[in-house]
């Protein structure tokens, strides 16, 4: 019974290891640059002055990223400059896209607004 019970514990300490309050985020000034093809999400394009910052919160290495939680009806126009919060993806938040177009990295927006 006791080893159940710390097997248990065990479970419990190692399933829940992802705290909310762990995961970064940042604010950012990014540039609508259309709609993805494969994934049917707003890309948005990061200045080269923010590449090193948005590399540590997304381990990518690029300034284009499809934005998952990016209100499609007011921020859709390509061209548009926007101010974003946003954090890296969960695994959670991803789904399966077409694969027929180029795939890029994605960033979870958790604010938004024209600048």
């Amino acid at each position: 019974m006791r080893k159940l019970a710390l097997l248990v514990l065990t479970a419990l300490c190692i399933a829940c290891d992802k705290n909310e309050e762990d995961i970064t985020s940042d604010t950012y000034e990014v540039t609508i640059a259309g709609t993805s093809t494969d994934c049917k999400l707003i890309l948005i394009d990061f200045k080269e002055s923010d590449l090193q910052r948005i590399e540590k919160i997304t381990n990518s290495n690029g300034l284009r990223y499809e934005a998952y939680n990016l209100d499609k009806q007011n921020f859709s126009t390509k061209g548009q400059v926007l101010t974003v919060r946003l954090r890296k993806t969960l695994d959670s938040e991803i789904f399966a896209c077409t694969t027929l177009g180029i795939g890029y990295p994605w960033v979870t927006i958790l604010e938004a607004e024209l600048k």
